[in-house]
């Protein structure tokens, strides 16, 4: 008999819920893990080589990268969520199962290519499964699910905060994250494990600080304008501009000209919200929702690709992207750059002219009860986060300056 939503509040309460956090190194369970340590609770944090660090090296730096050090009830394991009892030690595995009270399950690939399903189906359903596998073994009562918004799929208008059937998705990434919330949502109501599940929209950097983890979707068009307009200002300097010019690319007083059209579908907005919202909304809905139930964190006032463009066009000093009406836009064979490009733009393609529409209802009651509201994509904030992305170089210095030398006391469960 798994614990009841009293027994589950009064554990927590008393700060006794030892929670397990999968996907402890990504961008958003680094996060969700230290909120839940600032809350003095107990967490033990999955993690595992990359490689150039071990699972204990790893933790110290993506912990430091936040600014954390003052560590208390850590420990931390080296396993891998996609093999059966996360490769762990028949020891190691047996202490999980007595002492984990919730799960925190925040593993996932984010990748879109299709090239890429076994290894978005190996990481996102089958360890999705495993995590469940263990939750059903172990005295855990309560099941914290990471989705997306955009298990959706091919839907149209409003999307509600239910599981709904759905066969038709825009990338294998959102297709393998419905398989997962449905198995969720099956395992935990046959076992009695309550579950929330977390369906936060395209996530960036932090409003205050800009600081990111990862540079995709919500960082692309502006990723790839920062990287045509290095390229070819180089060009034009050292060259003449004869690359650029083949592009119709150019210098236009102080600022670099980029003829670069757009598709642009009525009533398409951009969803994006920022990381320190998504984790606060999870904290207060984890707080707050102790029956288990599904939740939008999304933006309710999202941005136009226009807007973004203008953005974009402010922070790096170039003219020339705009969006068109289908109708306009295939009325004329795409230039020479359009050609280049298209290939790297067709995967984020469905989200520049995406015209789902996220209900937030559920998440709202909560959210306002607790003072939570999503932070205006302004100018502002937009700026910092790319700001942040050129300083580090879209990811490739992102730890630089992480000292991993000194005493950094977590505990090991395997070492």
């Amino acid at each position: 008999m798994r614990e009841s939503a009293y027994s589950i509040f009064e554990k927590r309460k008393k700060r006794e819920s030892v929670f397990f956090i999968t996907g402890a190194t990504g961008f958003l369970g680094s996060h969700i893990a230290l909120e839940l340590i600032k809350k003095c609770y107990r967490i033990i944090l999955l993690s595992r080589s990359d490689g150039k660090l071990n699972a204990y090296q790893r933790i110290r730096q993506i912990l430091k990268w936040l600014n954390f050090s003052d560590i208390a009830n850590i420990k931390v394991v080296d396993g891998d969520l996609t093999k059966p009892h996360f490769g762990l030690d028949d020891r190691t595995y047996a202490y999980l199962l007595k002492n984990v009270d919730e799960i925190f399950h925040c593993a996932a690939d984010t990748s879109f290519s299709e090239d890429k399903r076994d290894q978005l189906e190996k990481a996102n359903v089958l360890g999705t499964l495993n995590a469940l596998t263990f939750a059903v073994e172990s005295k855990c009562y309560f099941f914290h699910h990471i989705s997306t918004a955009y298990v959706a799929g091919k839907r149209h208008g409003i999307c509600k905060e239910e599981y709904l059937p759905q066969n038709k998705f825009y990338n294998v990434y959102e297709e393998t994250k419905y398989r997962a919330e449905g198995l969720v949502l099956e395992i935990c109501k046959r076992e009695g494990i309550k579950a929330n599940i977390y369906r936060p929209s395209i996530i960036y950097g932090d409003s205050k600080t800009g600081k990111c983890l990862k540079f995709d979707t919500f960082y692309f068009a502006g990723k790839l304008m920062y990287t045509l307009k290095t390229l070819y200002e180089k060009d034009i300097v050292e060259n003449n501009g004869l690359k650029a010019e083949k592009l119709g690319i150019k210098k236009n007083g102080d600022k670099l000209y980029i003829p670069l059209r757009i598709e642009k579908i009525e009533g398409s907005l951009l969803n994006s919200v920022p990381i320190d919202f998504v984790v606060s909304g999870c904290m207060a809905i984890m707080d707050n929702c102790l029956d288990g139930d599904i939740f939008h964190l999304v933006d309710k006032n999202p941005k136009t690709l226009e807007e973004l463009i203008v953005f974009m066009e402010r922070l790096l000093n170039i003219r020339g992207v705009r969006t068109l009406p289908s109708k306009e836009f295939h009325s004329q064979p795409p230039n020479a750059l359009e050609k280049m490009l298209g290939p790297y733009i067709d995967i984020y393609r469905p989200y520049l002219r995406d015209d789902r529409i996220f209900e937030d209802k559920k998440a709202t009651n909560i959210l306002q009860k607790n003072n939570i509201v999503c932070p205006n994509a302004n100018y502002e904030i937009t700026s910092k986060c790319f700001e942040y992305a050129m300083e580090v170089d879209w990811g490739n210095r992102l730890f630089e300056g992480v000292d991993l030398s000194d005493e950094f006391p977590l505990e090991w469960l395997i070492k």
